[in-house]
């Protein structure tokens, strides 16, 4: 019987973060709580305010990767350099930035492709926020098969697993999308008034897939995560407009952000390779739960 490989998906997780507000279309920003002479919050977690203005010890500011700081271990703004001698810069790398996630059942539906859903049991990923707007993740997902048929993450256009069941992500980048601006895939959606999304595009050396896989006897996916080809996954964050929180969700489905991907099978018998031409639509569902080592808040 004639062997059918299954190669790529991109299945990813997505998570909410928390900010502060920003007027304008484009507002979604991440802040965090930190320690700040003439403040206006008086303790970590910037939740109850000073008594009198400029008179706290803390302060909510946009998450940076790298801030101006009195014998700094860098040289210039984007710490690239670091100075000949220990603390002889004037940047720091900001620290408490970091976050971990975990998804439940996670489903990449392709109507073009009947019944063969790919359905993933959970998920975990690790993060780091980068600046006001961005961050990046990579995820792993476990108890993945189609009609089961268990999957695995190959090469070479992705992370190998080496284990059964179990797709890694390549490095996925995140943006942070405001009220007004759209998302970048074929659909076209707009982030209403009170909502955030977080856009996910696939940005490692594995990009623009996120993953690629292999099930025996099993339909073929691989989905593209590339805005500049019309594939987009954005997801709807909360909460936002709340006060610093160490938890959060990110949201994707049908009527949820954008889940503009595109996928294509491998079939040498049908298209000579992968197909069909520019990919068939296809939409993820799940929800993501995010943990982060500092409060963090979202306003958009």
């Amino acid at each position: 019987m004639k062997r059918i490989k299954i190669v790529g998906l991109c299945l990813v997780a997505a998570f909410a973060f928390s900010a502060l507000i920003a007027s304008g279309a484009s507002a979604a920003t991440y802040y965090r709580c930190s320690a700040q002479k003439k403040g206006e919050y008086t303790e970590s977690g910037c939740k109850t305010k000073s008594a009198k203005a400029h008179k706290g010890t803390f302060e909510l500011a946009e998450v940076k990767a790298c801030v101006a700081q009195k014998k700094g271990e860098y040289t210039e703004s984007n710490c690239a350099t670091k100075s000949a001698k220990a603390h002889k810069g004037t940047f720091e790398i900001t620290t408490g930035r970091k976050f971990t996630a975990t998804t439940g059942t996670a489903t990449l539906k392709t109507p073009a492709f009947g019944p063969n859903n790919v359905v993933c049991s959970s998920s975990t990923a690790t993060g780091e926020l980068t600046g006001p707007k961005t961050g990046f993740e990579t995820a792993t997902f476990s108890g993945c098969e189609v009609l089961g048929f268990k999957c695995q993450s190959e090469g070479p256009n992705s992370t190998p697993s080496g284990k059964t069941g179990v797709i890694i992500t390549s490095k996925l980048d995140s943006t942070l999308l405001g009220a007004g601006e759209k998302g970048k895939g074929f659909v076209g959606a707009k982030v209403e008034p009170g909502e955030v999304w977080t856009e996910l595009v696939a940005s490692g050396e594995h990009g623009p897939f996120s993953s690629e896989f292999y099930c025996e006897g099993a339909a073929a996916l691989r989905t593209h995560q590339d805005p500049a080809e019309g594939s987009d996954l954005s997801g709807v964050d909360t909460p936002i407009n709340a006060a610093p929180s160490t938890t959060g969700t990110t949201e994707f489905g049908e009527g949820k952000g954008e889940s503009a991907l595109l996928s294509e099978t491998f079939s040498e018998e049908h298209f000579g390779g992968w197909g069909p031409p520019g990919g068939a639509p296809s939409s993820e569902n799940t929800t993501g739960t995010v943990t982060y080592e500092t409060g963090i808040e979202i306003k958009g």
